[in-house]
Protein backbone atom coordinates (compact mmCIF):
# COMPACT_ATOMS: atom_id res chain seq x y z
CA UNK A 1 0.00 0.00 0.00
CA UNK A 2 3.35 2.32 0.80
CA UNK A 3 4.04 1.94 -2.96
CA UNK A 4 0.80 2.90 -4.05
CA UNK A 5 0.61 5.51 -1.86
CA UNK A 6 3.46 6.76 -3.31
CA UNK A 7 2.86 6.66 -6.72
CA UNK A 8 -0.24 8.28 -5.82
CA UNK A 9 1.65 11.81 -4.74
CA UNK A 10 3.56 11.41 -8.21
CA UNK A 11 0.92 11.36 -10.08
CA UNK A 12 -0.75 14.23 -8.36
CA UNK A 13 2.84 15.85 -8.82
CA UNK A 14 2.55 15.50 -12.31
CA UNK A 15 -1.04 17.45 -12.60
CA UNK A 16 -0.05 20.01 -10.65
CA UNK A 17 3.04 20.64 -12.68
CA UNK A 18 0.92 21.05 -15.59
CA UNK A 19 -1.79 23.41 -14.46
CA UNK A 20 1.35 25.27 -13.33
CA UNK A 21 2.81 25.01 -16.48
CA UNK A 22 -0.58 26.12 -18.24
CA UNK A 23 -1.36 28.61 -15.94
CA UNK A 24 1.72 30.26 -15.91
CA UNK A 25 1.44 30.35 -20.01
CA UNK A 26 -1.77 32.40 -19.69
CA UNK A 27 -0.87 34.76 -16.96
CA UNK A 28 2.06 35.46 -18.79
CA UNK A 29 -0.36 36.87 -21.94
CA UNK A 30 -1.96 38.57 -19.92
CA UNK A 31 1.31 40.81 -19.43
CA UNK A 32 1.54 41.52 -22.88
CA UNK A 33 2.13 44.86 -24.05
CA UNK A 34 -1.35 46.81 -24.15
CA UNK A 35 -3.12 47.58 -27.05
CA UNK A 36 -3.86 50.67 -26.45
CA UNK A 37 -0.13 52.21 -26.38
CA UNK A 38 0.30 50.72 -30.05
CA UNK A 39 1.00 53.31 -32.59
CA UNK A 40 -0.33 53.45 -36.56
CA UNK A 41 -2.78 51.53 -35.74
CA UNK A 42 -5.06 49.72 -38.57
CA UNK A 43 -8.35 50.65 -37.99
CA UNK A 44 -10.36 50.14 -41.57
CA UNK A 45 -14.29 50.23 -41.70
CA UNK A 46 -15.64 47.37 -39.16
CA UNK A 47 -19.19 46.03 -38.75
CA UNK A 48 -20.20 44.49 -35.36
CA UNK A 49 -23.17 41.62 -35.34
CA UNK A 50 -24.98 40.95 -32.68
CA UNK A 51 -27.61 38.02 -32.53
CA UNK A 52 -30.27 38.06 -30.66
CA UNK A 53 -33.22 35.64 -28.76
CA UNK A 54 -34.79 36.44 -25.79
CA UNK A 55 -33.44 39.02 -23.43
CA UNK A 56 -30.46 39.21 -21.71
CA UNK A 57 -30.21 40.35 -18.29
CA UNK A 58 -28.10 43.33 -19.30
CA UNK A 59 -29.00 43.84 -22.84
CA UNK A 60 -29.67 47.48 -22.60
CA UNK A 61 -26.13 48.19 -21.35
CA UNK A 62 -24.74 45.55 -23.95
CA UNK A 63 -26.40 48.08 -26.73
CA UNK A 64 -25.65 51.06 -25.41
CA UNK A 65 -21.76 50.07 -25.03
CA UNK A 66 -22.52 48.84 -28.63
CA UNK A 67 -23.09 52.49 -29.64
CA UNK A 68 -20.60 54.37 -28.50
CA UNK A 69 -17.42 52.10 -29.43
CA UNK A 70 -13.97 54.88 -29.91
CA UNK A 71 -13.58 53.31 -33.39
CA UNK A 72 -13.30 55.94 -36.34
CA UNK A 73 -15.80 54.03 -38.56
CA UNK A 74 -18.05 51.14 -37.67
CA UNK A 75 -21.92 50.19 -37.65
CA UNK A 76 -23.76 47.59 -35.12
CA UNK A 77 -26.11 44.98 -37.18
CA UNK A 78 -28.28 43.12 -34.83
CA UNK A 79 -30.09 40.27 -35.88
CA UNK A 80 -33.40 39.56 -33.72
CA UNK A 81 -35.03 36.41 -33.70
CA UNK A 82 -38.44 38.00 -34.25
CA UNK A 83 -40.24 40.77 -33.93
CA UNK A 84 -42.17 39.26 -31.11
CA UNK A 85 -39.25 38.65 -29.43
CA UNK A 86 -38.88 40.28 -25.96
CA UNK A 87 -35.60 41.80 -27.80
CA UNK A 88 -37.18 43.54 -30.03
CA UNK A 89 -38.27 46.41 -27.79
CA UNK A 90 -35.65 46.66 -25.27
CA UNK A 91 -32.98 46.78 -28.68
CA UNK A 92 -35.44 49.76 -29.67
CA UNK A 93 -35.90 51.73 -27.11
CA UNK A 94 -32.62 51.44 -26.20
CA UNK A 95 -31.02 53.24 -29.78
CA UNK A 96 -34.29 55.39 -29.67
CA UNK A 97 -32.80 57.19 -26.03
CA UNK A 98 -29.23 57.01 -27.59
CA UNK A 99 -30.34 58.31 -30.90
CA UNK A 100 -27.86 56.45 -33.17
CA UNK A 101 -27.77 56.42 -36.27
CA UNK A 102 -24.67 53.65 -36.96
CA UNK A 103 -27.46 50.44 -36.20
CA UNK A 104 -29.50 48.38 -38.62
CA UNK A 105 -32.18 46.24 -36.86
CA UNK A 106 -33.41 43.53 -38.45
CA UNK A 107 -35.34 39.99 -38.01
CA UNK A 108 -34.23 36.57 -38.70
CA UNK A 109 -35.48 36.24 -42.40
CA UNK A 110 -34.68 32.82 -42.47
CA UNK A 111 -34.32 29.60 -40.61
CA UNK A 112 -32.88 26.43 -42.23
CA UNK A 113 -33.25 23.41 -39.99
CA UNK A 114 -29.11 22.62 -40.93
CA UNK A 115 -27.65 25.11 -38.79
CA UNK A 116 -28.32 27.12 -35.13
CA UNK A 117 -30.90 30.02 -35.29
CA UNK A 118 -27.29 31.72 -34.63
CA UNK A 119 -25.49 30.84 -37.58
CA UNK A 120 -28.29 31.68 -39.74
CA UNK A 121 -28.40 35.38 -38.35
CA UNK A 122 -24.25 35.62 -38.80
CA UNK A 123 -24.45 34.51 -42.42
CA UNK A 124 -27.69 36.84 -43.17
CA UNK A 125 -26.25 39.88 -41.91
CA UNK A 126 -22.86 39.12 -43.25
CA UNK A 127 -24.37 38.15 -46.78
CA UNK A 128 -25.98 41.73 -46.33
CA UNK A 129 -22.75 43.43 -46.07
CA UNK A 130 -20.94 45.62 -48.81
CA UNK A 131 -17.49 45.74 -50.08
CA UNK A 132 -16.66 48.75 -47.94
CA UNK A 133 -16.34 46.80 -45.27
CA UNK A 134 -13.17 45.17 -44.32
CA UNK A 135 -13.87 43.30 -40.56
CA UNK A 136 -16.19 41.85 -39.13
CA UNK A 137 -16.36 41.74 -35.34
CA UNK A 138 -18.64 38.94 -33.36
CA UNK A 139 -20.81 39.96 -29.76
CA UNK A 140 -22.74 38.14 -27.25
CA UNK A 141 -25.31 39.46 -25.59
CA UNK A 142 -23.66 39.06 -22.05
CA UNK A 143 -20.96 41.20 -22.82
CA UNK A 144 -20.79 45.05 -22.06
CA UNK A 145 -18.04 46.08 -23.97
CA UNK A 146 -15.88 48.92 -23.11
CA UNK A 147 -15.47 52.04 -25.35
CA UNK A 148 -11.74 50.41 -26.97
CA UNK A 149 -13.47 46.97 -26.82
CA UNK A 150 -13.30 47.28 -31.32
CA UNK A 151 -9.71 49.33 -31.53
CA UNK A 152 -7.84 46.50 -29.55
CA UNK A 153 -10.29 43.39 -31.00
CA UNK A 154 -9.44 44.99 -34.76
CA UNK A 155 -5.99 45.83 -34.08
CA UNK A 156 -4.02 42.62 -34.30
CA UNK A 157 -5.11 42.01 -37.37
CA UNK A 158 -3.07 43.86 -39.12
CA UNK A 159 -0.44 41.04 -39.09
CA UNK A 160 -1.29 39.05 -41.97
CA UNK A 161 -0.52 35.90 -40.14
CA UNK A 162 -3.61 36.25 -37.75
CA UNK A 163 -7.07 34.88 -38.91
CA UNK A 164 -9.16 35.52 -35.94
CA UNK A 165 -8.36 37.73 -32.65
CA UNK A 166 -10.36 36.90 -29.78
CA UNK A 167 -11.02 37.45 -25.78
CA UNK A 168 -13.00 35.48 -23.53
CA UNK A 169 -15.89 35.49 -20.75
CA UNK A 170 -14.62 35.65 -17.31
CA UNK A 171 -17.47 35.37 -14.56
CA UNK A 172 -17.80 36.96 -11.41
CA UNK A 173 -16.24 35.04 -8.48
CA UNK A 174 -18.90 36.53 -6.05
CA UNK A 175 -21.95 34.25 -6.79
CA UNK A 176 -25.00 34.03 -4.81
CA UNK A 177 -25.94 30.64 -6.23
CA UNK A 178 -23.79 27.31 -6.25
CA UNK A 179 -24.13 26.98 -9.67
CA UNK A 180 -22.79 30.57 -10.65
CA UNK A 181 -19.57 29.14 -8.36
CA UNK A 182 -19.47 25.95 -9.94
CA UNK A 183 -19.56 28.15 -13.40
CA UNK A 184 -16.75 30.21 -12.24
CA UNK A 185 -14.50 27.48 -11.55
CA UNK A 186 -15.03 25.72 -14.91
CA UNK A 187 -14.99 28.82 -17.01
CA UNK A 188 -11.99 29.69 -15.03
CA UNK A 189 -9.95 26.33 -16.13
CA UNK A 190 -11.72 26.64 -19.44
CA UNK A 191 -10.15 30.23 -20.55
CA UNK A 192 -6.53 28.95 -19.62
CA UNK A 193 -7.36 25.32 -21.92
CA UNK A 194 -8.82 27.62 -24.62
CA UNK A 195 -5.27 29.53 -24.74
CA UNK A 196 -3.78 26.93 -24.36
CA UNK A 197 -5.26 25.01 -27.47
CA UNK A 198 -5.90 27.99 -29.83
CA UNK A 199 -9.86 27.80 -29.23
CA UNK A 200 -11.45 31.22 -29.91
CA UNK A 201 -14.55 32.62 -27.96
CA UNK A 202 -17.43 33.91 -30.48
CA UNK A 203 -18.61 36.23 -27.66
CA UNK A 204 -15.76 38.60 -28.16
CA UNK A 205 -14.04 37.56 -31.59
CA UNK A 206 -13.06 39.75 -34.84
CA UNK A 207 -11.46 38.71 -38.37
CA UNK A 208 -11.25 40.35 -41.97
CA UNK A 209 -13.79 39.63 -44.28
CA UNK A 210 -11.94 38.50 -46.93
CA UNK A 211 -10.31 35.59 -43.93
CA UNK A 212 -14.13 34.74 -43.29
CA UNK A 213 -14.41 34.16 -47.39
CA UNK A 214 -11.49 32.41 -47.88
CA UNK A 215 -11.97 30.12 -44.84
CA UNK A 216 -15.33 28.91 -46.11
CA UNK A 217 -16.51 29.76 -42.69
CA UNK A 218 -20.30 30.70 -44.12
CA UNK A 219 -20.85 28.08 -45.78
CA UNK A 220 -19.27 26.17 -42.91
CA UNK A 221 -21.92 27.98 -40.55
CA UNK A 222 -24.74 26.95 -42.79
CA UNK A 223 -24.07 23.26 -41.76
CA UNK A 224 -23.15 24.02 -38.10
CA UNK A 225 -24.47 24.68 -34.20
CA UNK A 226 -21.71 26.78 -33.32
CA UNK A 227 -20.19 30.20 -34.63
CA UNK A 228 -16.78 29.72 -32.84
CA UNK A 229 -16.20 25.68 -32.93
CA UNK A 230 -15.35 25.36 -36.38
CA UNK A 231 -13.12 28.56 -36.82
CA UNK A 232 -9.39 26.70 -35.44
CA UNK A 233 -9.76 24.43 -38.08
CA UNK A 234 -11.14 26.76 -40.82
CA UNK A 235 -8.35 28.71 -39.84
CA UNK A 236 -5.53 25.75 -40.11
CA UNK A 237 -6.07 24.97 -43.87
CA UNK A 238 -5.21 28.34 -44.97
CA UNK A 239 -2.54 28.99 -42.78
CA UNK A 240 -3.61 31.55 -40.02
CA UNK A 241 -3.68 31.86 -36.43
CA UNK A 242 -6.25 32.74 -33.89
CA UNK A 243 -4.94 35.61 -31.37
CA UNK A 244 -5.78 35.68 -28.08
CA UNK A 245 -6.31 39.47 -26.58
CA UNK A 246 -6.33 39.78 -23.11
CA UNK A 247 -7.76 43.14 -23.12
CA UNK A 248 -10.98 42.09 -24.48
CA UNK A 249 -11.51 39.76 -21.68
CA UNK A 250 -15.60 40.13 -21.01
CA UNK A 251 -16.79 40.22 -17.09
CA UNK A 252 -20.02 38.55 -16.92
CA UNK A 253 -22.00 39.40 -13.66
CA UNK A 254 -24.92 37.08 -14.79
CA UNK A 255 -26.16 34.17 -11.97
CA UNK A 256 -27.37 31.15 -12.87
CA UNK A 257 -27.94 27.31 -10.37
CA UNK A 258 -26.64 24.22 -10.41
CA UNK A 259 -29.51 23.04 -13.08
CA UNK A 260 -28.53 26.00 -15.71
CA UNK A 261 -24.64 24.93 -14.89
CA UNK A 262 -25.17 21.71 -15.91
CA UNK A 263 -26.67 22.86 -19.10
CA UNK A 264 -24.21 25.41 -19.83
CA UNK A 265 -21.68 23.19 -19.34
CA UNK A 266 -23.30 20.49 -21.47
CA UNK A 267 -23.36 22.87 -24.30
CA UNK A 268 -19.47 23.79 -23.74
CA UNK A 269 -18.28 20.30 -23.66
CA UNK A 270 -20.12 19.89 -26.91
CA UNK A 271 -18.24 22.10 -29.08
CA UNK A 272 -14.97 21.01 -28.63
CA UNK A 273 -16.33 17.63 -28.99
CA UNK A 274 -17.56 18.20 -32.59
CA UNK A 275 -15.44 20.21 -33.91
CA UNK A 276 -11.93 20.59 -32.21
CA UNK A 277 -9.25 18.10 -33.51
CA UNK A 278 -7.88 17.74 -29.74
CA UNK A 279 -11.13 16.43 -28.07
CA UNK A 280 -9.70 13.23 -26.64
CA UNK A 281 -7.25 15.64 -24.96
CA UNK A 282 -9.81 17.92 -23.42
CA UNK A 283 -11.42 13.96 -22.33
CA UNK A 284 -8.42 13.02 -20.79
CA UNK A 285 -7.25 16.40 -19.30
CA UNK A 286 -10.88 16.18 -17.30
CA UNK A 287 -11.00 12.18 -16.40
CA UNK A 288 -7.47 11.66 -15.42
CA UNK A 289 -7.30 13.91 -12.28
CA UNK A 290 -10.65 13.19 -11.46
CA UNK A 291 -9.91 9.80 -11.17
CA UNK A 292 -6.63 9.66 -9.49
CA UNK A 293 -8.64 11.91 -6.83
CA UNK A 294 -11.13 9.34 -6.08
CA UNK A 295 -8.58 6.61 -6.25
CA UNK A 296 -6.23 8.76 -3.40
CA UNK A 297 -9.81 9.25 -1.49
CA UNK A 298 -10.61 5.85 -0.76
CA UNK A 299 -7.15 4.78 -0.40
CA UNK A 300 -6.02 7.08 2.58
CA UNK A 301 -9.84 6.31 3.73
CA UNK A 302 -8.52 2.42 3.36
CA UNK A 303 -5.27 3.54 5.40
CA UNK A 304 -6.87 5.42 7.66
CA UNK A 305 -9.40 2.63 8.77
CA UNK A 306 -6.13 -0.12 8.80
CA UNK A 307 -3.59 2.03 10.62
CA UNK A 308 -1.35 2.51 8.16
CA UNK A 309 0.09 6.12 8.92
CA UNK A 310 2.80 6.07 6.40
CA UNK A 311 0.53 5.55 3.35
CA UNK A 312 -1.98 8.18 5.01
CA UNK A 313 0.69 11.04 5.45
CA UNK A 314 1.52 10.36 1.73
CA UNK A 315 -1.78 10.20 0.27
CA UNK A 316 -3.29 12.61 2.69
CA UNK A 317 -0.35 15.43 2.02
CA UNK A 318 -0.85 14.98 -1.78
CA UNK A 319 -4.32 15.63 -1.97
CA UNK A 320 -3.85 18.54 0.24
CA UNK A 321 -0.79 20.13 -1.84
CA UNK A 322 -3.16 19.72 -4.85
CA UNK A 323 -5.82 21.08 -3.89
CA UNK A 324 -3.71 23.79 -2.35
CA UNK A 325 -2.39 24.73 -5.09
CA UNK A 326 -5.16 24.29 -8.11
CA UNK A 327 -7.09 27.33 -5.30
CA UNK A 328 -3.43 29.05 -5.10
CA UNK A 329 -3.57 28.83 -9.24
CA UNK A 330 -7.49 29.95 -9.41
CA UNK A 331 -6.46 33.19 -6.95
CA UNK A 332 -3.60 34.41 -9.17
CA UNK A 333 -5.88 33.80 -11.95
CA UNK A 334 -8.26 35.86 -10.45
CA UNK A 335 -5.57 38.50 -9.68
CA UNK A 336 -4.51 38.33 -13.50
CA UNK A 337 -7.78 38.74 -15.17
CA UNK A 338 -8.86 41.68 -12.36
CA UNK A 339 -5.81 43.75 -13.97
CA UNK A 340 -6.79 43.59 -17.43
CA UNK A 341 -10.35 44.17 -16.35
CA UNK A 342 -10.28 46.55 -14.26
CA UNK A 343 -9.01 48.91 -15.95
CA UNK A 344 -12.59 49.29 -17.66
CA UNK A 345 -15.42 47.68 -15.85
CA UNK A 346 -16.27 48.40 -12.12
CA UNK A 347 -13.75 47.68 -9.46
CA UNK A 348 -13.96 43.94 -7.95
CA UNK A 349 -13.82 43.16 -4.57
CA UNK A 350 -10.89 40.92 -2.99
CA UNK A 351 -10.17 37.54 -3.19
CA UNK A 352 -11.53 37.13 0.51
CA UNK A 353 -10.43 34.11 2.82
CA UNK A 354 -14.53 33.15 2.88
CA UNK A 355 -14.56 33.40 -0.69
CA UNK A 356 -11.52 31.27 -1.04
CA UNK A 357 -12.82 28.62 1.61
CA UNK A 358 -16.08 28.24 -0.60
CA UNK A 359 -14.22 28.15 -3.52
CA UNK A 360 -12.22 24.93 -2.46
CA UNK A 361 -15.55 23.00 -1.36
CA UNK A 362 -16.39 24.35 -5.36
CA UNK A 363 -13.47 22.83 -6.84
CA UNK A 364 -13.68 19.15 -5.19
CA UNK A 365 -17.38 19.22 -6.69
CA UNK A 366 -16.52 20.51 -9.87
CA UNK A 367 -13.95 18.56 -10.57
CA UNK A 368 -14.35 15.35 -9.42
CA UNK A 369 -18.41 14.79 -9.93
CA UNK A 370 -19.90 17.97 -12.07
CA UNK A 371 -17.80 18.36 -15.14
CA UNK A 372 -16.71 14.50 -15.54
CA UNK A 373 -20.69 14.07 -15.70
CA UNK A 374 -21.62 16.90 -17.88
CA UNK A 375 -18.48 15.36 -19.90
CA UNK A 376 -20.13 11.94 -20.41
CA UNK A 377 -23.35 13.91 -21.03
CA UNK A 378 -22.00 15.99 -23.42
CA UNK A 379 -20.30 12.49 -25.26
CA UNK A 380 -23.26 10.77 -25.12
CA UNK A 381 -26.07 13.60 -26.30
CA UNK A 382 -28.28 12.96 -29.02
CA UNK A 383 -29.64 16.46 -28.82
CA UNK A 384 -28.94 19.78 -27.09
CA UNK A 385 -31.47 22.53 -26.27
CA UNK A 386 -30.22 26.10 -26.81
CA UNK A 387 -32.48 28.86 -25.42
CA UNK A 388 -35.72 26.61 -26.40
CA UNK A 389 -35.11 25.40 -29.22
CA UNK A 390 -33.84 21.53 -29.39
CA UNK A 391 -30.98 20.41 -32.08
CA UNK A 392 -30.42 17.14 -33.09
CA UNK A 393 -27.01 16.24 -33.38
CA UNK A 394 -25.62 13.54 -35.54
CA UNK A 395 -21.99 14.93 -36.62
CA UNK A 396 -20.07 18.01 -36.63
CA UNK A 397 -21.58 18.63 -40.03
CA UNK A 398 -25.19 16.77 -39.47
CA UNK A 399 -27.87 19.27 -37.41
CA UNK A 400 -31.21 19.56 -37.37
CA UNK A 401 -33.23 21.93 -35.59
CA UNK A 402 -36.57 20.06 -34.72
CA UNK A 403 -39.09 22.72 -34.15
CA UNK A 404 -38.97 26.40 -34.56
CA UNK A 405 -40.99 28.79 -31.99
CA UNK A 406 -40.36 32.18 -31.09
CA UNK A 407 -38.72 32.74 -27.78
CA UNK A 408 -40.93 32.36 -25.30
CA UNK A 409 -40.16 34.59 -21.50
CA UNK A 410 -39.53 31.93 -18.36
CA UNK A 411 -39.67 32.52 -14.91
CA UNK A 412 -35.89 32.78 -14.88
CA UNK A 413 -36.21 36.06 -16.87
CA UNK A 414 -37.88 37.70 -14.30
CA UNK A 415 -34.90 37.68 -12.36
CA UNK A 416 -32.75 40.66 -13.78
CA UNK A 417 -29.31 38.65 -13.16
CA UNK A 418 -30.19 35.26 -14.30
CA UNK A 419 -28.46 33.85 -17.21
CA UNK A 420 -30.79 32.80 -20.25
Amino acid sequence: MNELAFAICGVLAVFVIFQILCTSAFLSSLRLPNLRTEQHEWLPKAVVILCLRGSDPFLADCIRALLYQNYPQYNLHIIIDSQQDPAWNIVKETIQQAGATHVQVSPLLTRPYTCSLKCSALVQAILALDNSYEVVAFIDADVIAHPNWLRELVTPLVDEQIGVSTGNRWYMPYPQQWGSLVRYVYNSVSVVSMYIHKYSWGGSMAMKLSVLQQSQLLETWTQTISVDGPVYTALQKIGLKVKFVPTVMMLNREECNLTQCLRFIKRQLLMPRLYHPKWKLFVVQIFAPALTLLIAIELLLIALVNHNFTASAWVGSGLIGYILIIVLLLTLLEQGVQRVVCGHDKPIKSFSFQVIAKTLLAILFTQLIFVPFATVLAMLMPNVEWRGITYQIKSAKNIRLIEYHSYQHSSQSLNTNTSL
